[in-house]
């Protein structure tokens, strides 16, 4: 698919809002007029017990990501009065059409893989479960399907603040743009990217609340025996079936992009006899996801995690991510919440007496940065590290280490004081 403007959509057509032909078809459609979404985000936070009401287009505070992403269709009501907790299986979810676009994961992949965004690109991965590195969360985003929603559905949404991703449940106003996974669940809000996953409440109980009136929210009348609450299907489904939203009593098959793994969908093939489709084990205790990875046929290697979201102890997801497809004996990493982690740090290397081009990629090699300066020194140490600061313990990634290199004779590298490698000097090696 390729990129799409940034910035505002034109066009209001039928009720739609933004709405655009696309020239090649692997997804659905629709799209909308949006500026631009800097500062601004999904949803507000559900207030104690309450549940965040969110109606088609609403944007609100801590968004996750910024521009034209997507929106939706305003319908004014439910396609169909069926509510309660659903598989994702099931036909009348949801609503879309194969001629018009409701959404950009092009742009939403591009967004995520600007470096600018790592930490926003983290919290996110985090939040759905997955591996950060771009191949995966490249591969998850193409693996997922533009639809609206058939009805206001009860979710479990995400917004980002102070570089962690934050949940609250809400209910999402039907016509709300969203892009689905391959078992039929809710993984991303159009119009910001905030992720979305399976909400643990009853849909029939919930209490919306329209926060942020002020901010542009609109009420409308919730039907609580008509929101419906999305669950996991059974399996990977190869296509959805999903209302035309031209035309809503007739029904559309969209096909279903192949998984992350390469697994379902209409161009995926089921795994080979030396893959394995990795087990979901999010919430389960290390000792039962240890257990059913390797019953599987991978080797199991743990990592701990910071996730409040599930219980201390437990598997807050793997990487790869459950649900793709891996070759068996291969590595899958469990990710065990704690809940309290100390901030991340690396041990400094000690490379007193090393040369220093082979010093700075010792300390590069593990996250920090070098500072060069030299020293006189006798013509044995001359061009060897004499000095570092720190020299030894535990610091944050991307820190520096101040490398004293030693040149022969007080006069070459600038005297007693040192002087900076990037400043012409005899050792004089780039920046570090």
């Amino acid at each position: 698919m390729g990129k799409r403007a940034r910035g505002a959509r034109a066009a209001r057509a039928s009720g739609w809002r933004g709405v655009r032909v696309k020239a090649a078809g692997a997804f659905l459609a629709f799209t909308v007029l949006l500026g631009s979404l800097t500062g601004m985000a999904c949803a507000a936070r559900a207030v104690g017990s309450a549940v965040a009401a969110e109606a088609v287009g609403y944007l609100a505070e801590n968004a996750f990501f910024s521009g034209g992403l997507g929106d939706g269709v305003d319908f004014g009501r439910n396609l169909n009065d069926k509510g309660g907790s659903r598989k994702g299986s099931e036909a009348g979810l949801y609503g879309g059409s194969r001629k018009v676009d409701i959404c950009d994961p092009a742009l939403l992949i591009d967004f995520l893989l600007t470096p600018a965004n790592a930490k926003k690109k983290a919290a996110w991965a985090k939040a759905l479960g997955i591996g950060a590195k771009p191949k995966t969360v490249k591969a998850f985003v193409r693996s997922l399907v533009e639809v609206v929603l058939a009805n206001d559905t009860l979710v479990a949404n995400h917004n980002y603040k102070k570089g962690k991703h934050h949940r609250y449940d809400a209910v999402l106003e039907a016509g709300t743009a969203v892009l689905v996974d391959g078992f039929g669940v809710p993984r991303v809000k159009c119009n910001c990217g905030n992720p979305l996953a399976v909400s643990e409440r009853d849909p029939g109980d919930v209490d919306p609340k329209f926060k942020g009136k002020d901010k542009g929210i609109k009420a409308w009348k919730v039907k609580k025996d008509q929101v419906v609450k999305v669950e996991k299907a059974e399996n990977r489904q190869k296509s959805l079936t999903v209302a035309n939203v031209r035309n809503p009593s007739q029904e559309l098959e969209i096909a279903v992009p192949a998984g992350p793994g390469g697994e379902g969908g209409p161009e995926g093939s089921s795994p080979s006899p030396a893959q394995a489709v990795i087990p979901q084990t999010r919430g389960a205790s290390a000792e039962e996801a240890t257990r059913l990875l390797e019953e599987t046929g991978f080797v199991v290697e743990t990592r701990i995690v910071e996730d409040p979201d599930v219980s201390p102890g437990t598997v807050s997801g793997t990487e790869p991510e459950g649900g793709t497809a891996a070759p068996r004996t291969s590595t899958v990493t469990l990710l065990i919440a704690s809940d309290a982690i100390e901030p991340q740090t690396v041990t400094v290397p000690t490379v007193l007496n090393l040369p220093q081009a082979e010093a700075k990629q010792r300390i590069a090699d593990v996250g920090l940065l070098t500072n060069v300066v030299t020293a006189p020194s006798t013509a044995e140490q001359a061009g060897l590290v004499i000095a570092q600061s720190p020299a030894g313990g535990e610091a944050q990634p991307g820190s520096t280490v101040l490398l004293t290199v030693g040149v022969a004779g007080s006069a070459d590298g600038g005297g007693g004081n040192g002087g900076a490698e990037d400043s012409g000097g005899l050792l004089s090696g780039g920046a570090g």
